[in-house]
């Protein structure tokens, strides 16, 4: 189905059909109130799939990059992505996570203060590689904040970087030294410890943790996921604290979708815009062919962020 835009009198007509001319015929018009922008209203059309009506298309994608925007509400799009090189089962799920390969789950986080450090004394304000990072995460009331630029010290250990945090969703460089990339592994920790929530793996710029938050005020929806195995067989679960009917908050990760993948082996699964409510948790997990640090998992997954 194509349409056309009517400025003059405010109208959208879609054609239904056409001809090998090319002359299109049996079409129907909408006419918006006045009130309505003609063009802005185009926009929120071509961001529907007309052969699954309610699903995000690509062109909603667009249109939440283009302009922060969807129906004239907050939108948010991004990618989540997650690795795991070392396991510690081949018969029980680990989180696909970046940091500490010898715990297999993400740690829960209740109103916590984070502290950072690097395992490379380059990673500082005068060195090479990284030498600021700002977390995304979600806060003690379950809002979506951005950090402020956070400093790093090299090996020294930075306290109380972050307070009040429920989840880490990512975490990325600000600054760089000549280097461009961390010289270590730069690991966000829970205060006073050495519980890792969140890793910038040396030789990169951002995280890779595999799990996100819906914050408050917002739905969320998941449109995809990928998965590669290296080394071995990876058999991926997305879970996600969502009851499977009516898609309300569970306190229980269900399974959303798998993919079992042989040996370096790329798949991708594509949803129908699976919803998550506000304060809902997913992840990725996997379970191993092989535990060594040879084997990895890599995943993403595509999530929609809209205010309600």
């Amino acid at each position: 189905m194509e349409f056309q835009i009517l400025t003059t009198d405010n109208r959208i007509r879609f054609y239904n059909s056409t001809n090998r001319e090319g002359y299109t015929y049996n079409y129907s018009d909408i006419t918006v109130p006045t009130s309505v922008d003609v063009n802005d209203l185009a926009e929120i059309v071509m961001g529907y799939n007309n052969t699954a009506l309610g699903t995000l298309s690509n062109n909603t994608f667009i249109e939440i990059a283009r302009t922060g925007k969807y129906m004239g509400k907050t939108a948010y799009a991004f990618n989540i992505l997650g690795r795991r090189a070392g396991f510690t089962s081949t018969s029980v799920y680990n989180d696909v996570k970046e940091y500490d390969n010898s715990v297999a789950n993400i740690p829960v986080l209740s109103n916590s203060t984070l502290d950072i450090i690097s395992s490379n004394a380059n990673d500082t304000i005068a060195g090479t590689g990284v030498s600021q990072v700002k977390v995304v995460y979600i806060d003690n009331s379950n809002n979506l904040v951005e950090s402020a630029a956070i400093n790093l010290n090299g090996t020294t250990l930075v306290t109380s970087v972050l307070t009040g945090v429920n989840f880490v969703l990512w975490m990325e460089a600000v600054t760089v030294g000549s280097g461009n990339v961390a010289a270590g592994n730069i690991r966000l920790r829970i205060n006073g410890g050495t519980i890792e929530v969140e890793q910038i793996t040396a030789g990169g710029n951002k995280s890779r943790g595999g799990a996100a938050m819906i914050p408050t005020g917002y739905t969320g929806y998941i449109t995809s996921i990928q998965g590669t195995a290296v080394s071995t067989t990876q058999n991926i679960l997305l879970r996600a604290t969502v009851n499977t009917l009516d898609r309300s908050l569970s306190s229980v990760y269900h399974y959303v979708d798998n993919l079992y993948l042989t040996n370096n082996q790329v798949d991708r699964s594509d949803f129908h815009s699976l919803k998550l409510p506000a304060l809902c948790k997913v992840k990725v997990s996997t379970i191993s062919g092989a535990t060594g640090v040879a084997n990895r998992a890599d995943v993403s997954f595509n999530l929609i962020l809209i205010a309600d």
